[in-house]
């Protein structure tokens, strides 16, 4: 059983049980030497009974109480010091092993659980991976609308893009407007510091890597590509099914249906990086800028792309950054960094700290707050290395936004 401990452990159970074995023994020994009452107390009383003589005491007494002494400083001299000698590394093996219980805590809070408790993944997907739940939409003064299948997004990605402190404040507010409920107890919620900071680490710990955020996504951009216009598949295919019998009907595949003549569903790259997921719930939409600045698309039922929603409109994005080359680039500076609290951008524009950087992770945007703009952090890199996007695919969904603009 101590196999399975640490050895500095096995070590402090080995001399705990030493010690309590030598006082056992020293219990032992003392009650075989008592001696029955033979007389009065004043008899038996330890400074009234005679004890040994000097040169008994001198003797095998000595040598035997020197003896046990010696092995008494072996067992400090040596044992102690091979006890502590793995003092650094049981600490920092502990610390890992906190770190390791703070993220089972977080992934009990976020798994569904069977009594209804605190659940991240009903809206988000097991694993984070992006999910649908179900919304009520109401108007100005609460008053039922109607109700939605709203997309979460994937939160496998989203601290390449937002800091801990960032997703801590979605956390801890919520999302207005949205399914997304104020978890945290500042925010009206029940979740503590501790149950947040627990929630935060499991999601740090399930987070792709930024090379694989950028394949996933080119994967994605590839298959919408060869999308066609649903409304003219559909159209093939209800065609195609026409005049059927009832045996032809069951046995109908709408693969074999010839579309392809039908127009490509995005006609560029930007508009399709724009709208990724939409149209099949990839990650929920967490690539896609249209989530936040086109109204009703968490929801399919986007209006015009850009309008504006929990973000502001873009079809007036070159009031902002103006038109020609200038103006295109410092719109991907912009879209790959994020904004910063209190930092101008574009002709007029004040940083929040909502917008997040798409192909710069946060390291970079907290150097950004703090005025050191230009510099290469420890970690994350140039801009042109991407992080959840590639900088190519930030400059394609530029492009598409400013043609919102003509």
């Amino acid at each position: 059983m101590l196999l399975a401990l640490t050895t500095q452990t096995s070590i402090g159970i080995v001399l705990l049980v030493i010690a309590f074995a030598v006082a056992i023994v020293y219990g032992l020994v003392n009650l075989r030497q008592g001696r029955a009452e033979v007389g009065s107390e004043i008899e038996l009383a330890p400074n009234r009974r005679p004890y040994l003589s000097d040169s008994e005491l001198e003797g095998r007494k000595l040598d035997r109480t020197l003896s046990l002494g010696l092995l008494g400083l072996f067992v400090i001299g040596i044992g102690l010091p091979l006890y502590w000698l793995q003092e650094p590394s049981r600490q920092s093996n502990e610390k890992g092993n906190i770190q390791r219980k703070f993220i089972e805590r977080g992934e009990q809070a976020f798994a569904p659980t069977a009594d209804g408790g605190f659940n991240c993944a009903f809206c988000h997907g097991t694993g984070g991976i992006g999910g649908v739940t179900p919304y009520t939409i109401t108007d100005a003064e609460g008053r039922f609308v109607k109700e939605v299948q709203w997309q979460g997004p994937a939160l496998n990605t989203v601290l390449l893009r937002y800091t801990r402190d960032e997703v801590r404040y979605v956390l801890e507010y919520g999302r207005p407007f949205s399914p997304m409920p104020a978890w945290g107890a500042k925010g009206g919620g029940p979740l503590t510091e501790q149950s947040l900071q627990n929630l935060i680490d499991y999601i740090d710990s399930i987070q792709l890597t930024k090379e694989e955020a950028q394949d996933a996504a080119a994967a994605q951009l590839a298959k919408m590509m060869k999308a066609k216009d649903p409304t003219c598949v559909a159209a093939r295919t209800e065609a195609a099914r026409a005049g059927l019998s009832g045996d032809e009907l069951d046995s109908f595949d709408p693969a074999s249906v010839d579309v392809e003549s039908c127009p490509q569903q995005w006609k560029s790259e930007g508009e399709a990086l724009f709208n990724m997921g939409y149209d099949d719930g990839f990650a929920g939409g967490a690539y896609s800028c249209g989530r936040c600045h086109t109204q009703g698309w968490s929801y399919g039922e986007k209006g015009p792309d850009g309008g504006g929603a929990f973000g502001p409109s873009l079809r007036n994005i070159t009031d902002q950054f103006p038109g020609g080359s200038v103006g295109l680039e410092q719109q991907v500076d912009f879209v790959c960094q994020g904004s910063a609290q209190g930092v101008r951008y574009g002709r007029s524009g004040m940083g929040t700290g909502r917008m997040p950087g798409f192909c710069i992770t946060p390291e970079t945007k907290l150097n950004a707050e703090n005025g050191e703009v230009g510099i290469t952090p420890k970690d994350s890199g140039l801009a042109s290395d991407g992080a959840m996007l590639t900088q190519e695919m930030v400059r394609s969904i530029v492009e598409y936004e400013r043609s919102l603009s003509r």
